[in-house]
């Protein structure tokens, strides 16, 4: 987020920070992301060698829209999946990097369960996946843009139930922050 809380501007992020990137890549590598249909479609792609968990109440209509990327991938759905976290399932496999990239389309934040998945889940936006998923989140990785931008979203507050407990990371342009929540940290121990 910029200094005064922006996270987008016409659906798109509204800086270009090439090191976060990398940093983000690394972090969330073979990990699963959750993400909202407008982030989703923002990136035009899924995130390879990752679980891409879209959230949209019209999966129909993201899966229609969206023809060119889901025709390639396996579809599996319907069934024993509804029963699931999510109501469609695809895969891809390159074969070449021996790496699995997974798109699961559900249609609330309510069905995700974090023990279906053993790796880390890391939440990547936007602003209403965010504010639904903070409650829930045990840690948070921040990126604090050092400047003032113009925007339409926004990063919720979270101050109040998050503690900071480290600078990872600290450049001219942004820095990165690691919290811990107040409540869950504590479970966790």
């Amino acid at each position: 987020m910029s200094l005064n809380r922006v996270i987008g501007a016409g659906n798109a992020i509204p800086w270009h920070l090439p090191e976060d990137f990398k940093w983000f890549k690394a972090s969330t590598m073979g990990n699963v992301v959750v993400m909202g249909r407008k982030t989703f479609e923002s990136l035009g792609k899924p995130l390879p060698n990752r679980k891409n968990l879209i959230l949209t109440r019209h999966p129909q209509s993201l899966i229609k829209d969206h023809a060119a990327i889901f025709g390639q991938y396996h579809e599996w759905r319907g069934g024993q999946y509804l029963k699931r976290a999510y109501q469609f399932h695809f895969t891809k496999m390159d074969k070449d990097k021996d790496q699995q990239t997974d798109i699961l389309i559900f249609n609330s934040l309510d069905k995700l369960n974090p023990e279906e998945f053993p790796n880390d889940i890391f939440i990547c936006g936007g602003s209403q996946i965010y504010e639904q998923s903070l409650p829930r989140c045990s840690d948070l990785y921040l990126t604090v843009v050092k400047r003032e931008v113009a925007g339409d979203a926004f990063f919720p507050p979270f101050e109040d139930k998050f503690k900071l407990i480290a600078e990872l990371r600290d450049t001219p342009e942004f820095k990165i922050l690691h919290y811990q929540h107040h409540n869950l940290a504590a479970e966790q121990d």
